[in-house]
């Protein structure tokens, strides 16, 4: 039974998983480089007589294995619920890696080395890990100084050189711009009232989403030109002001606060990705049983709480999603990308390449005139992404396929419904043909007018374009 296991998993897992006592010899043999006495001097374990020790904190061990390679760490934050046997878990509590956590990790587009980095809410240290693998600097920043604390002993355990400090958002950096910013954000919203508890690592203290707000706003003075910011966060949907309303007005202030303290000469582009959109009353529920588990009076008095919080601003749902934003120098040809993007139909791979693609097509759009000028396109020779296959359904002995569509298959395998026209022009797209030789040619071959036929292709091409599924020359 894993309650008397003793081997090195079996009595890790008994040790910092179910926070059960074990023998230190046990214990030291589970952990031979680091051992007993320096785990204890650590913190890492206490004696608790009879031979035995008991973790202090959760030890875990994390790995990844993507496009960068294999990386694999050892996370330092406190005793997970199980540990702690049951009931609330204290409001200072340090998360270690969770769902969140992995969630803006698929989505961060990494740094090169060298760049300056800053993770926001940085926690236990799980984003300044990865933010590592590339060989930025690093800097993180928490509000909780037990979370700093922990950030500080998983870099140190992992060799990360990681310039750690205390404060709120963006306090501990006042003036200073990076290349890169994550932030895993206390971003949950909660009822203002005092009998519900707020735990520093899901709630920052404010009034609704206010957090993202104003996450969302001062986050460009804190990017160099060309920066990117990136993190996650929980949104209202309102009865009187729809999710794309509301974040859109953020966006707005944002790039007018930035254009105004740049004198126009930088611009913000902005990709918001909702990916879930939670209905009040679960999402209450599922926030409550995250703390531990209270007891049924408490739950249901808390219960009470969110919902009426709910109701005083007519939220009709909670969105949560992705923000990215980048500021970039001014350029007439390339206007500031807006996209508010509903994406909860998708089953996502790495974010993070999708929206590098469609920030490199963005760019390449407007390379070439084609943001402000769909017939630019005429003139570029594009070529298929590697990896875009097309898929026909047809009906048996019909020569025709019914469907055809266009799948990327390098990512989240993102599917366009294409014409026979369009699945014409993106075969012939090698890069020796110009759009307009091609679309000339097709208008030929299926006997339709060149300008229609032209009318509804480009349109389709420019989105392949900033999707990443056709690339223009001198397009990464």
């Amino acid at each position: 039974m894993l309650a008397e296991a003793v081997d090195p998993v079996g009595v890790l897992v008994r040790l910092f998983t179910l926070g059960d006592p074990v023998p230190a010899v046990a214990a030291g043999a589970a952990l031979p480089t680091l051992g007993v006495d320096r785990a204890v001097g650590l913190g890492l374990l206490q004696r608790c007589g009879s031979g035995q020790v008991r973790a202090c904190v959760d030890l875990q061990p994390h790995a990844v294995v993507d496009d960068l390679g294999e990386s694999s760490w050892w996370v330092c934050s406190d005793l997970g619920e199980l540990a702690h046997g049951g009931g609330v878990l204290p409001t200072e509590h340090v998360l270690g890696v969770g769902t969140a956590s992995t969630t803006l990790v698929e989505a961060v587009v990494p740094p090169v080395a060298g760049q300056r980095c800053l993770d926001v809410g940085a926690g236990s240290g799980v984003q300044s890990l990865h933010l590592s693998r590339t060989g930025p600097r690093l800097v993180a920043t928490d509000v909780s100084g037990r979370a700093s604390a922990f950030a500080r002993v998983t870099a140190a355990l992992n060799g990360v050189a990681l310039d750690v400090r205390t404060g709120s958002l963006f306090d501990a950096v006042p003036g200073e711009r990076f290349d890169r910013v994550v932030a895993n954000l206390p971003f949950v919203v909660t009822p203002r009232r005092a009998d519900v508890p707020t735990y520093t690592y899901r709630d920052a203290g404010l009034a609704g989403d206010d957090v993202v707000h104003r996450m969302l706003v001062s986050a460009p003075a804190h990017l160099r030109s060309g920066g990117l910011a990136q993190f996650l966060g929980n949104w209202e949907d309102r009865a009187d002001e729809p999710w794309t309303d509301r974040v859109g007005g953020w966006v707005e202030e944002a790039a007018a606060a930035l254009a105004e303290a740049t004198d126009g000469a930088d611009v913000l582009d902005v990709w918001v990705v909702q990916r879930e959109l939670a209905d009040p009353a679960l999402y209450a529920e599922a926030w409550i049983s995250d703390g531990g588990r209270p007891g049924r009076e408490e739950a249901e008095s808390w219960y009470r709480a969110w919902l009426d919080d709910f109701a005083d601003r007519g939220v009709e749902a909670v969105g949560f999603g992705i923000v990215t934003l980048r500021r970039r120098p001014a350029d007439p040809a390339t206007p500031p990308l807006r996209r508010l993007d509903d994406e909860r139909a998708v089953i996502p791979g790495a974010w993070r390449d999708v929206l590098a693609a469609g920030l490199t097509g963005h760019d390449s759009l407007g390379r070439v005139g084609a943001l402000t000028d769909l017939d630019a396109l005429l003139d570029t020779r594009p070529v298929l992404a590697a990896g875009v296959v097309e898929r026909r359904e047809l009906d048996p002995g019909q020569p025709d396929p019914r469907t055809v569509h266009l799948v990327d298959t390098r990512r989240r395998g993102r599917v366009v419904e294409a014409s026979t026209a369009l699945a014409g022009l993106v075969g012939a797209c090698d890069g020796e043909l110009s759009v307009g030789q091609v679309v000339a040619a097709l208008a030929t071959l299926l006997e339709d007018d060149e300008a229609a036929l032209r009318a509804r292709l480009l349109p389709a091409v420019r989105d392949l374009v900033a999707e990443g599924l056709l690339v223009l020359p001198g397009q990464g």
